[in-house]
Formats: C-alpha cells, sequence, structure tokens
C-alpha cells in the first residue's frame, strides 16, 4: 500500500542519513588526527612501502616516423649585421619585430613546464630594482609598519564568538582562507560573524579557489551577506619550477584547461576614495599579482606577500586573519584565529612567541600606538611624497587647500559637480581660500587660471574673484595699483564669456561681460578696489576670441568692490 511504501522510503532515508553522519565523523577525527601530526611526519616516512605488483608490459609502440631533417634558414643579405647575427643564433627572431617570440604553450606542452615560470622580476626583492622611488616607498612602509604593529596572538577557532560578545571587537581588515571540505560549506563560511566584526570604513579578503567551480560566484554572495561590495580580485599564479615532473603530471583538473592561479576577492565596507581618504589607504603601492611557486609541505598555504600587499595598501592596524596556521600565519599586528585542532601545534615558549589574544591588553596597546584617536599606521612626509596618488580635475594638485591652511573667501561652493550652493554666484566651481600669504588656491573668478592666458594672451593680473559684494575677492594684488592707465584694459574691451568658461559665473547665453574705465584706481587693505567708473553688461561676441570686440553699453557701476 501507499503507506508501506512511504514508511519504507522514509527507513531508507533515515539509514542514508545515519551513514552520512558516520562517514562525517569518521572523517572529522581522521581529519584532527592528521593534524596533530608534527610537520613532516618522520614516523609515517620511515614506514616501509607497501610492495606493489610490476605493471604489466605494454606492447610496443609503433615506430615513429623518421624525421626530416630541418632545412638550414635562408641568409637575408638585407638585414643589418647585427639583425643577420641574432637571426643566426635565435630560432624564435622575428627581424621585423626585432623580438623573440617564445612560444611557452609548446613548452608547456613538450616539458611540461607552466608559462609563468619565465616571468622576470617577480620576486618582490627583484620586482622594483629598476624603480629605485618605488623600492624606497615599500622600504620605507615596511618600516613604518614594523614599527607600530602589536605582538602577535592567537585564538582558537572555537573561541572565535568571543571576539563579537558582549561587545565586538571592531577590525579594519579581516583575511580569510575557509578549509573547504564535506564537513564545512559555504553555508557554514556565511555564518561567521563577520558583519559584527567589521568596522565602518573596512575591507575583507576572501580566498575562494581556483575558479574551476562556483568559487566566484559564492564569494561574490558571501560578501554581500555580510554588507560588503566586491572591488578587486587579487590573483595568485602558481609556478612549478621545483615540481615539474614532466609533461602530463599536473594536478587533476574537472575542467579542460589546467588550472594554475587562485583568486581572493577583495570587499569594501563604506566609503573610501583614494582621493582624500589618504589617511586609510595607499592604492597603486603594491601588485594585484603575486607569483610565488607555493610550499611543497603545505599546498593549502597561501602566499606570504598576501600580508605585505595588504598592509601596504591600508593603514589600518586592526587585523585578523581567520582559519590561520599555527607555523606560518602568527605575524606582527595581527590577531589569528587559527583553524580547528590547529592551537594544539602552537609554541608558546620564548619571549617573542605569539600570546593568547587577551581583549583588555589588546585594547591598551592599540591605543598607545594611536595616532589621533585613529588606529592606523602613520604616514610620513616622505611617504606621501613617493606613493602614486590619483589624478585631481581641473589639473590643480589641491583644490581645496590654501598655502598653510587658509580660510575660505567668498561664497561656498561644491567642488565636486561645479555646482554652487543655494543664493551663490559660481565663481569656477570651488570656493576661493586665502592661504599665510595671500596666496588664492581653488578656482575662483574666472575659472582656471591656465584659461586667461588662452583669452587674448591677458596675464591673469589680479582676475580670480573679481565680483560683487561677498563673492569674494582676491586680496594678493597688493602693488598692482588697480591697473593704472589701462583705459578700458586698452582693447579688452568685453570680455567675452562662454558657456563653458564659466567666467565671472553667470551664464548670460554669450552676452559678454564688459569691463571699461579701470582708471587710476587702487587696492584698500586688500579688500576694494577705488575708481571703478562702470561694470557694463557687453552686447556680443567676436568669433569667441575671448578678450576683445565687445563694448560695454548700459552701466552696472558699483564701488567698493
Amino acid at each position: 500500500t501507499t503507506t508501506e511504501c512511504l514508511a519504507s522510503a522514509n527507513d531508507l532515508l533515515a539509514s542514508h542519513a545515519s551513514l552520512i553522519e558516520g562517514v562525517k565523523l569518521s572523517q572529522l577525527s581522521r581529519r584532527r588526527q592528521l593534524q596533530a601530526l608534527p610537520s613532516p611526519p618522520h614516523e609515517l616516512i620511515r614506514l616501509p612501502l607497501i610492495p606493489s605488483r610490476s605493471p604489466s608490459r605494454s606492447p610496443s609502440p609503433p615506430s615513429s616516423p623518421e624525421l626530416v631533417p630541418q632545412k638550414p634558414r635562408q641568409i637575408r643579405a638585407e638585414l643589418p649585421p647585427a639583425k643577420r647575427a641574432r637571426l643566426a643564433r635565435y630560432k624564435n627572431y622575428v627581424p621585423e619585430e626585432e623580438t623573440i617570440r617564445n612560444d611557452y604553450s609548446q613548452r608547456y606542452v613538450d616539458g611540461g613546464e607552466w608559462p609563468q615560470n619565465w616571468v622576470i622580476g617577480a620576486e618582490p626583492e627583484r620586482r622594483f630594482e629598476e624603480y629605485p622611488k618605488q623600492q624606497r616607498l615599500l622600504t620605507l612602509k615596511k618600516a613604518s609598519v614594523n614599527d607600530h604593529a602589536l605582538p602577535p596572538s592567537y585564538l582558537p577557532y572555537s573561541s572565535l564568538s568571543s571576539l563579537s560578545s558582549p561587545h565586538p571587537v571592531k577590525f579594519d581588515l579581516i583575511l580569510i582562507d575557509p578549509p573547504f571540505s564535506s564537513s564545512f560549506t559555504w553555508d557554514h563560511l556565511q555564518e561567521l560573524p563577520i558583519p559584527a566584526l567589521a568596522a565602518d570604513p573596512s575591507f575583507v579578503f576572501l580566498w575562494v579557489g581556483s575558479g574551476a567551480g562556483d568559487g566566484l560566484e559564492r564569494g561574490r554572495e558571501t560578501l554581500a551577506k555580510w554588507g560588503y561590495r566586491r572591488c578587486e580580485d587579487i590573483v595568485w599564479v602558481k609556478t612549478n619550477n621545483k615540481s615539474n615532473k614532466g609533461p602530463g603530471t599536473d594536478p587533476p583538473t574537472t575542467s579542460l584547461l589546467t588550472r594554475t592561479k587562485q583568486h581572493c576577492l577583495m570587499g569594501i565596507r563604506g566609503t573610501v576614495r583614494r582621493s582624500t581618504d589618504s589617511w586609510f589607504v595607499h592604492c597603486n603601492v603594491d601588485t594585484d599579482v603575486i607569483i610565488w611557486e607555493g610550499d611543497p609541505t603545505d599546498p593549502t598555504l597561501k602566499p606570504p606577500e598576501m600580508y605585505t600587499l595588504i598592509e601596504n595598501f591600508c593603514l589600518g592596524q586592526r587585523r585578523l586573519e581567520v582559519f590561520g596556521h599555527a607555523r606560518s600565519s602568527l605575524r606582527r599586528g595581527w590577531v589569528t584565529v587559527l583553524s580547528d585542532g590547529d592551537e594544539e601545534k602552537m609554541d608558546v615558549r620564548g619571549d617573542g612567541a605569539p600570546k593568547l589574544w587577551e581583549r583588555e591588553a589588546w585594547e591598551a596597546r592599540l591605543k598607545e600606538v594611536s595616532v589621533g584617536g585613529r588606529y592606523i599606521v602613520p604616514m610620513t612626509s616622505e611617504i606621501d611624497a613617493l606613493r602614486p596618488k590619483s589624478p585631481v580635475r581641473g589639473g590643480s594638485a589641491n583644490n581645496n587647500m590654501g598655502v598653510g591652511g587658509g580660510v575660505s573667501l567668498g561664497m561656498p561652493m561644491n567642488a565636486n559637480n561645479n555646482t554652487p550652493t543655494s543664493g551663490s554666484v559660481p565663481l569656477g566651481g570651488a570656493a576661493m581660500r586665502l592661504g599665510a600669504r595671500g596666496i588664492v588656491s581653488g578656482n575662483g573668478g574666472f575659472g582656471n587660471r591656465s584659461q586667461m592666458n588662452q583669452m587674448g594672451g591677458m596675464m591673469p593680473m589680479g582676475m580670480d574673484g573679481m565680483g560683487w559684494n561677498g563673492m569674494g575677492m582676491n586680496p594678493a594684488m597688493v602693488g598692482q595699483q588697480g591697473m593704472m592707465g589701462q583705459h578700458g584694459m586698452i582693447g579688452q574691451q568685453g570680455m567675452g564669456m562662454g558657456m563653458g568658461q564659466q567666467g565671472m559665473g553667470m551664464n548670460m547665453n554669450f552676452e559678454g561681460i564688459g569691463m571699461e574705465g579701470f582708471m587710476g584706481g587702487g587696492w584698500q587693505d586688500g579688500m576694494g578696489m577705488n575708481g571703478v567708473n562702470g561694470m557694463q553688461q557687453g552686447m556680443g561676441m567676436n568669433d569667441m576670441n575671448g578678450m576683445g570686440g565687445m563694448m560695454g553699453m548700459g552701466g552696472m557701476g558699483q564701488q567698493g568692490m
């Protein structure tokens, strides 16, 4: 009957579930036994090998066809002597391209050598030999990180929950290398209390595998569940200089092509701008491709250079690694949550040995090395001068800071989109700022000063910040005496301003703003101009030739600008 069939099916499913549970427990027990073994396991190595039968004799392969002797290469008399010599010596030399074409794919087929074995300068100590400034920058950053790093500390995996209760500890950087197996899946990974441990802003680095399966997709899904946005993919490219045993001996793979790389997804939480948040991140200091042979004794280990890459990128001092290894992951400046069972391999003897993490002691030491209440590695002036910087719009390297730190003059502006605040007049898209010596930085008046040189060849004599009351004046024109004797600017009457020029900040539909009669004026107290006989509105343009061809009509005279 139907009831009997359902009962039989339920019994079968129950027995199957019991079998699977027993297999998982057995795997977990054996995995812990393997983790407890010393590295290398000398006792296992000394065990005798199990004898095996000799393989059966295979039939003799068919004789290979006779090799056809290669014809000697033709000597090209039209080439210069140097190119002829290279052509005779190197089989793959192409004279037209002046290069030697190496067929790395053929070398892999013939000898099993991976193409990345031939990358020059892959080692960190040789990477920047031809870039002394970059080498100096990395040396300074390494010294700065070491000088402000806390002693290494660790936690057993079973104590991970202590970081998030009763009050979560916040970290700026979290590195995760999940030990995926039948007993630890993506669902288990997503249940980790990473959102409670993440500061704002913060970064997470998650190793997701070679990309052969669904690791990249599940990794992005996990980052999103934790509240992170995927912003970078760091790639570890493996080499086989030492492990190559010939063609066809690569590790087994589930895809058509041999997988020789591992992906680490980088996620960001909060808002971090590389141009303004240099106190927290330094971009473009390191590469996002790591070339490393790997550890033959432990294939699960990731490149040690990953720690340096993270420390050079983010200046945060609160660093956490989850699923670390007892013999390779413990590092100054990091809190390491060991993999399950790895705490038994810890050697805590000696003064410099890692200590068990204690919250109160860790927070007290963190406050001692903090900078201005921020838990960051301080940045020196030399590091700031050497580090790569993002380009700034408008061609100015510093649009929001005066010399020596200034006080904003004129109406506040929005420097991002050249949009004025409510009730103001656009002055080139940025508030003018006066430095300690009366030097105006930022784009005021007629916009970019370099644009003024294109307007009839006139030098920018005090044009920055010229406007009506309250628009912000440029008090840096000491000694110019109001352009004496230049009646009407001598033929430069009617400064033709277009819609894109942002001159004087008024969109007049190409009605130029004319100025006439700067007679005998002078600056008073650096803020005003006497003798302005008229500021007049022009009516025409002369082929967009800038300052010329427009006579002002009508008067808008204003004294004491």
